[in-house]
C-alpha cells in the first residue's frame, strides 16, 4: 500500500509543482513584455500533464541510465516526451471543448498544440528532470511512509553519520 501511496503523492507533487512553474514562467513572459503586474496564467487541467510526467520520468530514467545513455541525449528524449504528452493531451482537451493553449500563432507549430519554438525550454527542463524526480521521489517516499519529524531527524543523522541535527552542519535539532 505504501508504494501505491508513494506513486499517488509523486503524481500530485509533480502536478502542483508543474502548475506553479507554469504560472511563474508565464508571469515572467508577461513581465518581459512590459506587464509590471507580473501575472501568469495556467489551468488546473494542466496538472494532468504534469502528473503524467511524474509517472513517466522515473522508469524512463532507469531504462536510459541502464543503457548508459548520456545526460544530454536523455534530455532530448525527455524533451520529445514532453512534446508528445503536450500534443496528445492538447488534442484530447480540444476534442472535449477545452482550449487551454493555442500555439497556432507561433511558427513551427503542429495543429496549434505544440511548437518547436519551445524546444529549448523543454530541453532545459529535460536536463533538470532527473534531479527534480529524485527530490520529488524522496518527498513522496517520506510522505508515504508517514514519518514523524523525530524519525526524519534520526534517519538524516544515520545517513550522514551525525549524532544529532539534520545533517547539514547547522544547529537544527540540537539541544
Amino acid at each position: 500500500m505504501c508504494q501505491k501511496r508513494r506513486v499517488v503523492i509523486r503524481v500530485v507533487l509533480f502536478a502542483l509543482l508543474g502548475l506553479l512553474v507554469e504560472l511563474f514562467f508565464t508571469a515572467l513572459g508577461s513581465l518581459l513584455k512590459g506587464n509590471i503586474n507580473f501575472s501568469g496564467h495556467s489551468s488546473p487541467w494542466m496538472m494532468l500533464d504534469y502528473g503524467i510526467l511524474g509517472l513517466l520520468v522515473g522508469p524512463m530514467a532507469a531504462v536510459m541510465k541502464g543503457k548508459r545513455v548520456p545526460l544530454l541525449l536523455r534530455a532530448v528524449v525527455y524533451m520529445l516526451g514532453i512534446f508528445l504528452v503536450e500534443y496528445v493531451s492538447g488534442r484530447i482537451f480540444v476534442a472535449f471543448g477545452i482550449h487551454i493553449w493555442d500555439y497556432s500563432h507561433l511558427p513551427l507549430n503542429l495543429h496549434g498544440q505544440i511548437t518547436l519554438t519551445y524546444a529549448p525550454y523543454w530541453y532545459a527542463l529535460g536536463l533538470g528532470l532527473e534531479l527534480l524526480n529524485k527530490w520529488i521521489d524522496a518527498c513522496a517516499a517520506t510522505l508515504a511512509g508517514g514519518f514523524t519529524a523525530e524519525e526524519l531527524t534520526a534517519l538524516a543523522a544515520a545517513r550522514t553519520g551525525a549524532a544529532e541535527g539534520c545533517g547539514c552542519g547547522c544547529d537544527a535539532g540540537k539541544d
